[in-house]
């Protein structure tokens, strides 16, 4: 197949009619709708496809706007209109003079979202389903690319008549944002790039998400106190649970999220997956390696939680409107290097696959094997083993297009391990006015719903002054809280230290200890629970309402066997701020306690006071 140049959107001179629709809680000067554009650029008169924008109007229209700030959602698959909310969050320190205009790329949100039969009622399969839904989107699925999404862009830009723009993308949203960079870097201001990652993609074989993997969990122990790790490399306590799933399969049932018990079977594949999910879930990295630990001496129950809130089980796709497994497939599938040769049939992709992790130095899929690493049953490495490569070549940027010199942040988490802060650092390099900044102890998407109050502020610097300005609040991000350990009784932990005022005794502070780390896992549990309501590691059950302020209900939460706690946790979601009146029973102890300590400060300190048995309890712990 002969290299072609991507053939430019036809009559490029010519603005696209706007198909105007209700703007969702919109203002008097909002515009919302659609434009048509060519499903294949080529064909300019043939079929079309819809694409979706918002566009927010600025609060000062007394004078004439600085720019716009154009916001693209990740994935590949993700509706930006649908993270609404968030977008316009970070958007309002600057809307006096910018408009926000957001944009659902093309099969995605509301701009006509790919839906596969094959994906409708399960996941598992994956391989196979992905190459049936191949099949049913036929010679479309070449054309939901990043370089038609991109002109897609353009497109919108023309029709609503927007000069340059403030760029904003995050996760493949930053891909899709170099992309637009490289092709129109005369339409930029400023560039924002979020969790991002090189084009046209990292290693196939994803030998670089394994090294972030290893690199999370170390940061991750090394910075807190207490790691259950202590001076063996945690790494290598991953490693031997490995291995051991890898010959016997741990089977059990356990609470998901939402509290619903779920049947686990954690080999190493499902193994793989939890670890993966450490980009968007902490509780990864605060959990499993004290998690091992317990199921190295029996207990099994932290471990198989873990599991049942990451694993991808058998289900449907869901709404196609919010993510379309169907449009994620079609980009990566045309857009990312693979571990075979485009030429090669699928049926001899297999055995290329096999010779080149051959290639691959001792150690690099670690702690997991090859075979493991890349075979996930869920959008793992080999995802488009059987999908036809494209029939034309269409890269995300033309061949040869030079990065331009436009004012460029690149913002990355290190405890991120989708999109590297290695791969970060590649983007960073290939931008001539570029500033990457390292956001210690997070993870992907670092500026959207920041509750440390360090990306985000330094994103609206920059958008102000093309310049980062004071970036050390990124050095003082809090760390991940490690649990120590999944204690099996009261009387293993290790208690809260007196205060000058307390008369309680050691098994007290040993129950206010458990109390307080019972209220952190119900905390911690907030971030993949999506019904309100949930169950406690060890039985009783925990609620929440409310926004910035969310109010938890415990009814004899047990973290601890045997300590059973009840009461309220107050948590303030912008500030970190934690106070919490338990009623708590556990060894023969009846509690009333008053807590409180910070989620956003590093080694912060839990104060807790109240009375034990009638004695005065005063005291004060590492915060959970």
């Amino acid at each position: 197949m002969s290299a072609q140049v991507p053939a430019p959107a036809p009559n490029a001179s010519a603005v696209p009619a706007i198909v105007r629709t209700q703007c969702p809680g919109g203002g008097a000067h909002d515009v919302c709708g659609f434009i048509l554009v060519p499903l294949d650029r080529r064909l300019p008169d043939g079929r079309t496809i819809r694409i979706y924008f918002e566009r927010r109007s600025r609060t000062d229209r007394s004078r004439p706007p600085v720019a716009t700030v154009l916001s693209i959602e990740g994935g590949p698959g993700f509706s930006t209109t649908a993270d609404r909310s968030a977008r316009v969050q970070l958007w309002q320190p600057l809307s006096a003079r910018r408009d926000l205009l957001l944009v659902d790329l093309r099969g995605t949100g509301r701009s006509d979202p790919l839906d596969c039969p094959a994906f409708r009622r399960h996941l598992v399969g994956y391989v196979d389903r992905a190459a049936r839904c191949a099949a049913q989107l036929g010679a479309a699925r070449d054309f939901y690319d990043t370089s038609q999404s991109v002109q897609d862009l353009a497109s919108v830009l023309a029709a609503l008549h927007v000069g340059r723009v403030d760029l904003y993308g995050d996760s493949y949203g930053s891909y899709a944002a170099q992309a637009f960079a490289l092709r129109y870097p005369h339409k930029l201001r400023s560039l924002v790039l979020d969790s991002t990652y090189q084009l046209p993609g990292s290693d196939p074989a994803w030998a670089d998400l394994a090294a972030s993997t290893r690199s999370a969990l170390r940061l991750a122990c090394g910075r807190r106190p207490g790691c259950p790790a202590g001076r063996t490399d945690p790494v290598h306590v991953v490693a031997r649970l490995a291995a051991r799933v890898r010959r016997d399969p741990i089977v059990g049932t356990a609470p998901d999220g939402d509290g619903t018990p779920t049947l686990v079977h954690l080999d190493e594949d499902a193994l793989v997956q939890v670890l993966m999910s450490g980009y968007y879930d902490q509780a990864v990295w605060r959990d499993v390696l004290a998690a091992a630990g317990s199921a190295r001496a029996g207990d099994t129950r932290p471990l198989l939680r873990l599991a049942a809130e990451t694993v991808t089980t058998d289900g449907p796709n869901g709404d196609p409107r919010f993510w379309s497994e169907s449009l994620y497939l079609a980009v990566i599938c045309h857009d990312y290097p693979e571990l075979w040769d485009p030429a090669t049939p699928v049926a001899g992709r297999p055995a290329e696959v096999r010779a080149r992790l051959r290639a691959y130095p001792a150690g690099s899929f670690a702690p997991f094997s090859a075979a493991a690493w890349t075979g996930t049953d869920y959008e793992g490495a080999l995802a488009c083993l059987r999908w036809p490569s494209p029939a034309r070549p269409d890269p995300p940027a033309p061949p040869g297009a030079a990065y331009p010199r436009v004012p460029t942040l690149v913002l990355n988490g290190d405890l991120d391990n989708i999109t590297p802060l290695a791969d970060a650092t590649v983007v960073a390099h290939r931008f001539p006015r570029s500033t990457l900044v390292d956001i210690q102890n997070s993870g992907h998407v670092t500026a959207l719903l920041d509750q440390n109050d360090c990306a985000s502020v330094i994103y609206r610097h920059f958008v102000s002054t093309l310049s980062a300005g004071d970036t050390s609040c990124a050095a003082r991000t809090p760390e991940v809280r490690v649990v120590p350990a999944f204690y099996r009784s009261a009387g293993d932990v290790p208690p809260a230290r007196a205060g000058r005022r307390d008369r309680s005794t050691p098994l007290d502070r040993r129950v206010a200890s458990a109390a307080a780390q019972t209220a952190a896992d119900a905390l911690q549990r907030w971030w993949v629970n999506y019904d309100g309501t949930s169950v406690g590691l060890r039985g009783g059950r925990w609620s929440y309402s409310g926004g910035n302020l969310t109010t938890f209900v415990l009814r004899r939460d047990s973290f601890v066997p045997g300590v059973a706690v009840s009461g309220t946790v107050r948590w303030v979601y912008t500030t970190g701020r934690v106070r919490a009146n338990l009623v708590v029973r556990g060894g023969g102890v009846l509690e009333h306690l008053r807590m409180r300590w910070s989620l956003q400060v590093r080694a912060a300190t839990a104060d807790i006071d109240g009375r034990a048995n009638g004695r005065p309890l005063h005291a004060h712990m590492l915060a959970p």
